[in-house]
This record gives C-alpha cells, sequence and structure tokens, in this order.
C-alpha cells in the first residue's frame, strides 16, 4: 500500500494524517453551495469533552418500585401474589419474575403505591422476547396488552435483552390508599409469559410515606450549571435519562454535593431506546453475565466512572439505594479516535443535492472514528461476571480501528476491508489503519495464514476465520493505494506472500478455495469450497499481482492473475446454478447467497450474461423494504440484512451500470438507520423486519456498515486512486436519477482532489481539482460533444485528442493536471 519512500513522510508524517489542502468551495461556474456547507453533516464532536443535549425522560415522582432481584421487594414490601406455576429465574442477565413459561392463565402481582388522584405510568422492565404473550390488569381491569413482537428476535444465543415498556393508569383505579395491585397474567398462547425484572409508579405530583418512592428535582439542572437532586426511600428508584443526540463513548463525569446516606449512583447505557433499561445494553460476550451497569458509589466531589463505556446514545442515572444527592456538571470525557487532534475537522468531504446521502456519508465517517479506540481498550474475551470492563489490549500504537465501538473492540480483518478506506477518506487518518494491518501480519502463521481477529492478549491471535486472510490482502494494498506509503509495501511484502501461499494451499485440483476446517467467514461456518471465498481469491489475487509488479516481481504477477483466471474458471464451471440465474453457495449447499453472487459479479468471476442475471436475482429473490436478504432461504447462510455483505453488492450493481439498483439498495439498507430515536451511526446487521438482528446484543455503531461513505466518494462523486497515494487517479461519477449535482474533498499525500459534478438538462458538467504531482483521468457519460474547456476532444462518437477513449460508457479524458473543467452536451 505504498510507493515511493519519500511519499511515506508525506503520507503518515509523524502524526499518521493524510495531507490535505485548506478546504476549498466550489467551482462558481457550476453554481454550487461551498464545500463548508457539508460541516454541519458532521457528527463528531468539536472537543473532548460532551454534554448532553437533554433530557429524554423523567418524573418529578417515582412512587414506587419493586424488583425481581429482592425477595425483601417483591414480598415485604409489595405483597408478592403469585400462582405456583411462578418463579424467579435470571433471564438475560438478570433477575425475572416469570409466570409459568407455556402457561395459560399463570400470574403474579404485585401491591404499589402511587400518587393520589392524577394519572399513574407504570414503567416495565422485562426480558425481550419476540413471542411472548400476557395482560397487564390495574384492579382487576386490563390496561394493556403485551403482544408478540417479531422486532425483538434476537438470534444472540437467542436472547433479545432487557426491554422496557410504559402502561397508563387512570386516575379513576387509583383508591383513596393511594395503593393499587397491579397483575400480570398469560394469555391463552403465551410463549415465555410474562418475565417482568422491575414496575416503577411514576407520577407528576405528590408522593407516598416512607420507605417508598422518591424524587427528582430539576432534571436538566446538571447540564445547565445548576443542580439536579434524587431523593430514594427503600423502595424507590428515583431517574433521569438524558440524551447524547447522537452515539458517543467515554467515562461520565459528575460533581456531587449533599450526599446523605451511602447509595451508589447507578449509570446504565443504551444505543437506543428499545434496549434503554437498568441493565444496559449486552457489551460483553458471553451475554448477561457481566454487569453492564456502572455503579459509583456516592460522595461529595468529583466523580469519574473508571470503565469506558464504548458506545451509547442515552444514560439512565439513577439513585440505586436510600438517600439524596444534588448533581451538577454532567459530561462525558470523548475517548474515542484517540490519536485524532481535530475530531471534527475532517480532510475529506462530501456534499450533494441529496439531504439522505450526505447523512450517511457523515454517519459512515462518525461510525469509523467511534470504531477507532486506543488499543489498551479492548473488550476483555470471554466475559467475566461482576462489573464490565474495557481494558483488553487488543492491539499496539496509539490508536486502531476495531469493529465496532459497543463490541467486540477488536481488530476483524473483514471489517477493516471497509473500515480503513472510510478513515482514509474522511478524517484522514492513516496511522490506526496501517497499525490494525500490520498488528495482524506481526501475527502470522507458520502455515503463513494471517488471522482475522485477535482474541485480546488473553486469548491472542485466532486462525478461525480463513476468510479473512483473503481480506488481508486487500487492506494491505489498500493502504498502499490511498497512502503512497513505500515503506509499509515493503515491510509486509513477504507476509502478503505467504500469506498468498497458504491460500493457493487451499485451492483443490478443481480450482476451488476449500476453507473446510479454516473457520467462519464474516456471519457463518465456511462452505468448503464456497462461491464467496473462492471469488474473494480471485478478487485479492488482483491485488496480489499489483503489489507484486509494484516490488518489481512480474512473473510473480502473472502467477497470481493466472490462479485468479483458473479459480474464476471453476467457480463458473462447478457453482453455477442456470435455473436460479444466480451461484450456489457451495458443492453442499444448493441456495444462492447475496455474499458469494456480489463478490462473483465484483471480482469479475461473473460477466456478461451471468452478470447481468445475479443483478436480477438480487431484485427479485433478494430484495426486501430493509436492504437485500442474505440468502433466498435458509441454509448454511443465516438469513437476514447484512450491511457489510451489502456494500459488495452496492459495487456489484455500478460495477454493471446500474447506478439506480445501486441507490436502491443503499436507501433501503442504510437510510432508516439515521431514525430520530437510534444512534445515528450504522448498524452491524437488520433484521427482516428492520430491527436489530441480535437483539440488544446488536452494535449499532459498526464499521463494517460504513460503505456508504466509500461509495459516495468513490462511486457517486467517482474519485478512486490509480496508483499509490492517488499520483494517479480518476473520476468517473454515477450520476443517479434523484441527484443533481455532488462535490467532495479526497485527501491524499499531495494535497487534496476536489471534485464536482453537475446536471443542467442536457449538459453534463465535471470540475477537478488535481493536487500538485498528481494526474486524473475524468470521465463524463457518453455524449454528443465532449469538451475539456472550451476545446472539443470528442464529438459523435469520434475522439478528437490522443488518448480519449469510450470505456465503460464514459468518455475518458486521460492526463489532465491541475484544474479542469469536462462538459458533456448531447
Amino acid at each position: 500500500m505504498r510507493s515511493l519512500h519519500l511519499l511515506t513522510a508525506l503520507a503518515l508524517g509523524t502524526t499518521g494524517v493524510i495531507a490535505a489542502m485548506p478546504p476549498a468551495g466550489a467551482d462558481p461556474s457550476l453554481g454550487l453551495p461551498p464545500l463548508s456547507r457539508a460541516d454541519r453533516y458532521v457528527m463528531a464532536p468539536s472537543s473532548r469533552t460532551v454534554r448532553p443535549a437533554g433530557v429524554a425522560e423523567a418524573y418529578a415522582t417515582n412512587g414506587d418500585y419493586v424488583t425481581a432481584d429482592s425477595a425483601a421487594s417483591e414480598t415485604t414490601g409489595h405483597d408478592l401474589q403469585a400462582d405456583p406455576s411462578s418463579s424467579t429465574a435470571k433471564v438475560d442477565g438478570v433477575m425475572v419474575r416469570q409466570a409459568g413459561p407455556d402457561t395459560a392463565g399463570a400470574s403474579f402481582g404485585y401491591r404499589l403505591r402511587v400518587p393520589r388522584g392524577h394519572d399513574v405510568r407504570l414503567r416495565v422492565e422485562e426480558a425481550g422476547s419476540a413471542t411472548a404473550h400476557y395482560e397487564v390488569l390495574v384492579g382487576g381491569q386490563v390496561v394493556h396488552e403485551r403482544e408478540p413482537d417479531p422486532a425483538q428476535a434476537g438470534t444472540w444465543s437467542g436472547l433479545a435483552g432487557l426491554v422496557h415498556y410504559d402502561v397508563t393508569v387512570p386516575a379513576r383505579l387509583v383508591g383513596p390508599s393511594g395503593e393499587i395491585r397491579v397483575t400480570f397474567r398469560n394469555a391463552a398462547e403465551p410463549g415465555p409469559g410474562a418475565r417482568v425484572h422491575a414496575v416503577w409508579t411514576l407520577g407528576d405530583g405528590g408522593a407516598p410515606a416512607a420507605p417508598y418512592g422518591g424524587t427528582v428535582q430539576d432534571p436538566g439542572g446538571a447540564l445547565r450549571g445548576g443542580t439536579t437532586t434524587l431523593r430514594a426511600a427503600t423502595y424507590g428508584r428515583p431517574y433521569v435519562i438524558y440524551d447524547f443526540g447522537e452515539e458517543v463513548a467515554g467515562q461520565v463525569r459528575l460533581r456531587l454535593t449533599g450526599v446523605s446516606g451511602t447509595p451508589r449512583i447507578g449509570l446504565a447505557f443504551s444505543e437506543s431506546t428499545e434496549y434503554l433499561t437498568t441493565a444496559s445494553d449486552y457489551s460483553q460476550d458471553p451475554t448477561g453475565l457481566a454487569t453492564e451497569t456502572h455503579y459509583l458509589t456516592a460522595r461529595n466531589g468529583e466523580l469519574t466512572d473508571p470503565v469506558i463505556r464504548g458506545g451509547f446514545r442515552y444514560l439512565m442515572l439513577f439513585l440505586a439505594d436510600p438517600g439524596e444527592v444534588r448533581l451538577s456538571g454532567l459530561r462525558l470525557s470523548f475517548t474515542a479516535d484517540p490519536a485524532n487532534p481535530a475530531l471534527d475537522r475532517y480532510k475529506g468531504a462530501f456534499l450533494s443535492s441529496d439531504d439522505t446521502l450526505n447523512r450517511l456519508w457523515y454517519s459512515g465517517a462518525y461510525t469509523v472514528q467511534l470504531a477507532t479506540i486506543d488499543p489498551k481498550t479492548g473488550r476483555p474475551y470471554p466475559g467475566q461476571a461482576g462489573p464490565v470492563r474495557n481494558d483488553a489490549v487488543v492491539g499496539d500504537g496509539p490508536s486502531v480501528i476495531s469493529d465496532g465501538a459497543k463490541r467486540d473492540r477488536m481488530i476483524w480483518g473483514g471489517d477493516n476491508a471497509i473500515s480503513d478506506p472510510v478513515s482514509y477518506l474522511t478524517t484522514g487518518q492513516s496511522r490506526p489503519a496501517a497499525d490494525s494491518v500490520a498488528f495482524m501480519a506481526k501475527g502470522q502463521a507458520a502455515s503463513g495464514q494471517i488471522p482475522g481477529l485477535y482474541l485480546t492478549d488473553k486469548f491472542g491471535y485466532n486462525l478461525g476465520w480463513g476468510e479473512y486472510a483473503e481480506w488481508w490482502v486487500h487492506n494491505y494494498w489498500t493502504h498502499y493505494l490511498y497512502t503512497g506509503d513505500r515503506a509499509f509495501l515493503d515491510q509486509w511484502y513477504d507476509a502478503m506472500k505467504k500469506d498468498v501461499a497458504w491460500l493457493e494451499s487451499k485451492t483443490g485440483g478443481d480450482g476451488l478455495v476449500d476453507m473446510a476446517g479454516a473457520g467462519g467467514t464474516w456471519g457463518y461456518g465456511n462452505e468448503g469450497k464456497g462461491t464467496y471465498t473462492s471469488s474473494l481469491y480471485v478478487y485479492v489475487l488482483g491485488m496480489a499481482a499489483r503489489a507484486a509488479e509494484a516490488e518489481g516481481e512480474p512473473d510473480l504477477a502473472k502467477t497470481y492473475r493466472d490462479h485468479a483466471a483458473r479459480t474464476a474458471s471453476a467457480v463458473n464451471a462447478s457453482l453455477w446454478d442456470a435455473a436460479a440465474g444466480a451461484y450456489k453457495v457451495g458443492p453442499a449447499d444448493g441456495t444462492h447467497p447475496q455474499d458469494g453472487n456480489a463478490m462473483a459479479v465484483v471480482s469479475g468471476v461473473a460477466t456478461g450474461d451471468r452478470a447481468t442475471s445475479v443483478l436480477r436475482f438480487f431484485d427479485t429473490r433478494l430484495a426486501g423494504p430493509y436492504g437485500d436478504v442474505t440468502v433466498d432461504k435458509a441454509g448454511t447462510v443465516p438469513r437476514y440484512v447484512s450491511p457489510f455483505v451489502g456494500y459488495q453488492a452496492l459495487l456489484a450493481h455500478t460495477a454493471q451500470g446500474d447506478t439506480a439498483g445501486a441507490m436502491s439498495l443503499l436507501d433501503r439498507t442504510w437510510a432508516h438507520m439515521l431514525g430520530k430515536s437510534d444512534p445515528g451511526t450504522l448498524w452491524e446487521n437488520v433484521s427482516t423486519t428492520g430491527d436489530p438482528q441480535l437483539g440488544a446484543y446488536t452494535s449499532l455503531s459498526h464499521g463494517w456498515a460504513a460503505g456508504p461513505t466509500e461509495f459516495l466518494t468513490e462511486q457517486v462523486l467517482g474519485v478512486t486512486p490509480a496508483s499509490g497515494g492517488f499520483a494517479a487517479f480518476s473520476v468517473l461519477p454515477h450520476p443517479s436519477a434523484g441527484v443533481r449535482w455532488a462535490e467532495g474533498r479526497v485527501p491524499t499525500p499531495h494535497g487534496a482532489i476536489t471534485a464536482a459534478w453537475k446536471r443542467s438538462g442536457g449538459t453534463f458538467t465535471l470540475r477537478v481539482e488535481a493536487p500538485n504531482g498528481t494526474t486524473a483521468t475524468a470521465g463524463v457519460p457518453v455524449a454528443k460533444e465532449v469538451r475539456v474547456g472550451g476545446t472539443a476532444v470528442w464529438r459523435d462518437g469520434r475522439a478528437l485528442r490522443a488518448g480519449v477513449v469510450l470505456r465503460d460508457g464514459y468518455v475518458q479524458v486521460p492526463g489532465l493536471t491541475g484544474t479542469s473543467t469536462v462538459t458533456a452536451q448531447g
């Protein structure tokens, strides 16, 4: 991934930043807004001190609180009445009271104190479930029906996670005694039935006498220079939910005064409102073992949470024990992207006529920033019982790019195939990617395989991900293309050759890559001779060949290309299913996957009619409202929406000139992740109902989902490197019907490339600014006449300048330097 030794200093310097020219405005002749307008989409904070955007929820009166965690709370405090089938059990990592799973009509209930004369809200925390069905009764009247919820069909160990819902109890059901009887009763087909962790009674006035209840005064005071006061009796748990407005990461800090008693302050975290409970959403594996909520013993003075919370948007701060505290100065020390001195001063930029596309570009950029961590703050594996931690060593150097902010906080080679380019294109930080690629190479096995995962300092390198040995070649070569760092290319070239030799050793006489026994892929156990891993091998052999040429070994480059041609032929001969019009998972699994078919097109295994057929298969067999699913029917590959694989499908569409299909997939897969109650970052995976596929375990800020950022720069804007460090580059925009114009800035070792294009009537205009020392090839959609400046270079299907060619639907003009305007008309 590097070119000349001289470029190493230019590309990385001492900070690992790809250089960029000062931000440039759009060319006035195109009439576009200045690129500085894109700054409003930047999600990164301007400072490492971040304060919540506001209060999402708080109630003045916490009338009462009961939890299955405490027998005294259930019985002495709240007069538990339960059927014989009722019991307590640990589910989703917390203790719940359950009403006889699969037992129709089973029930349990509590007597709860409430403020009199007011409507009351019940806040119920339960173990999530896709099939639970029960009723909530107050005074014998049904006030809520908890129906089955497909959105909670979490697949990670069968756990959806702890969730909550609210129920309004009208004042007429509250007796003069200020008490209500709340009962949970299973329906006729209850599934797991009622499994309740805790219940609050909440209101805005009045308060029962101790030992019940609690109060919250001025919940926003802690954010405005004032104070927030929390008071709790024995059976009270007052809380405030703070919304940071978007995903953040770091350590919570606050000041306490007026502490009475010895209460603990609970800090519960969640990336979305769906899993916002006192238990926090999952960040450790195995789930439900570690205590995900952080507890601080209250004392007067400054308090700092010693544990980094890797990714969250919502903070539920509550008083866990009787007492009183006054808190102020609530803030977060932001810990992501630790070696970046200017978090929100991006070297790259993107702006277009489509607001959603702009938001997606910056959402992907921020997603990767959050995944960029101090390698001493990884997630311990496996998690241990007790307080959660983020103090495992997962790499070396000042920062590395992990898979996600919340979890796993480890380097995964496949994830980095998308995250690394996003880092180069946005913040311009190249050192985190370099350190990640190098760290994995340092673990190369004697066989030559480069591991795809490092399981923290306790377990070391893991060779169970054979596919990621392929992606490492991609990451190695991509780093050189974007940075021109020849020293890095040289340093790890022998490691690349050994890695490719290992991959070749997994290739049988039939030409297919046999990963049986070499571990899993991105989301499933390997099919022995799969379309995906074989096509991916073809793809990275092309990169290995270019590296060999850069290192002066043309014979080796030819060998790599010959191997690629052999394996491509084998995939077409053995794995194409003419009846389906798509490639099979592998010889032993006749289902048809998104990953293998997308990679077959991207790698050039599928060409002509087969490539066209694959895109038709995507549209007719895999397309859904929340993206294309991973496979047409369940088999080796699980069936859901994978943004990681979806990015390869985006490239497959554009490789075949199907920009409309790519933009449809982009919108369906990623746009809904930008919703108001979600973190605003891009998710690890999506269920067919549009929800987090792995329940509370799902990472809602996951670098392998950040493909839209790279896609928008490289395909929609059209800027891609052609040689190390962008010394030569191309600008081939892919305009779509819904986008009138686009512009952007791409950081390179030579300075920033700026590009902009606009459609107006029958005219398409492209403006390119190539920094000193670089050469551009600019392309515009084929037209009757193409001009560079005022000079015609193409007319009526004929080139008027040497080197101008019609290729892949573009009139391409090579050898451009400085500032050039290319116009297509007719």
